[in-house]
């Protein structure tokens, strides 16, 4: 098994289960430099967040939490995490989408928004912590004890002698935290964090975690062909905050049960490509968006978006990948409890 998934990960043996293992039962440690780091001040910062994002933006500070740019058709155009400072938001995006979430935001401002935005990529090293020993592994690094941070919740911390804010997320099967330093203590972070017990984990056992616990990522998965009820992230549009771009459709399809397209697991016998399209019958019922080879299930399984009634667990259809027709059946998520 060992061996067919190190071929459709492309990853050494040892870099790869190290990482994956530390992820089940230790602390991982990725490297997320690549996601998008956005300051926004000024009077209306808040306002503006609120008629723009799905989520309630009137919070404390050292609070945060999940929020989701939408289309005027409420597709998903991008989901953020967000820091309340007193003096502004950070809001951190995923991979590669901090320069299209800085443009979509600067062509939102109106001329009387009192509201200022900065690139804070380059000023800020960004690493994920993930797995059951996240916290034991950020107080050994010198951060304190953690166990009273609330989910999205964010704290100063010193690591290696320099500040650093310490934000707790949901993870690839886990609670996990993100670290932000300054760049230029990447390095010394990065050490006091391995050196701590963090394992460096790669992208590939990221994504097998990540999809084996039913997490949808962004730019992948959560993408503009749906939108935030299809991709299950209901828990991040408040019902009372008022209006939001695409909030019309979101409430109307909350309120008449119009949810047609469900985010599902799938089981496969045979590992199939990103796009792959799911048939019924014959008939395009969905399409793939993640695909991995499970380690814990050891079996080829996949994310994919599903029209119902064929999104219900136990649902045979056909994956058409790159000219194969794969058997599988529509599975429950997580595929792998936490």
């Amino acid at each position: 098994m060992e061996k067919l998934l190190l071929q459709a990960t492309n990853a050494p043996e040892d870099l790869f289960l190290a990482g994956y293992r530390a992820g089940k039962s230790g602390a991982a440690l990725r490297d997320e430099s690549s996601a998008g780091r956005i300051w926004l001040a000024g009077d209306d910062r808040i306002a503006f967040m609120q008629r723009l994002s799905t989520n309630e933006m009137r919070l404390p500070p050292g609070a945060g939490t999940v929020t989701i740019l939408t289309s005027p058709t409420a597709r998903i155009v991008a989901m953020l995490t967000v820091q309340v400072h007193r003096d502004g938001l950070l809001l951190i995006t995923g991979a590669d989408q901090g320069p299209t979430v800085f443009m979509t935001l600067r062509s939102q401002i109106f001329f009387s928004d009192k509201v200022e935005l900065a690139g804070r990529g380059a000023a800020l090293a960004q690493f994920g912590v993930y797995g059951p020993e996240a916290d034991a592994t950020l107080a050994k690094a010198g951060a304190g004890d953690l166990s009273d941070l609330a989910m999205f919740s964010w704290r100063e911390v010193t690591l290696s002698g320099h500040p650093c804010t310490v934000q707790r997320i949901e993870g690839a099967g886990s609670d996990g935290l993100t670290v932000l330093a300054p760049a230029p203590a990447a390095s010394s972070v990065r050490s006091a964090l391995m050196d701590a017990g963090a394992v460096a984990i790669g992208e590939d056992a990221f994504a097998v975690l990540r999809v084996e616990a039913g997490v949808p990522a962004a730019g992948i998965d959560l993408t503009e062909q749906v939108n935030p009820l299809e991709a299950g992230l209901r828990r991040f549009c408040n019902d009372f905050k008022g209006c939001y771009t695409g909030q019309e459709i979101i409430a109307r399809q909350i309120t008449y049960d119009k949810v047609a397209t469900h985010l599902v697991g799938i089981r496969m016998t045979a590992l199939a490509v990103p796009g792959a399209q799911i048939l019924v019958d014959g008939r395009q019922v969905g399409w793939v968006s993640s695909a991995v080879q499970s380690v814990a299930l050891d079996q080829p399984i996949a994310l994919a978006f599903v029209r119902r009634p064929n999104h219900e667990p136990g649902t045979e259809v056909i994956v058409q990948s790159a000219g194969a027709a794969i058997m599988a059946e529509v599975s429950s998520l997580p595929f792998v409890a936490a």
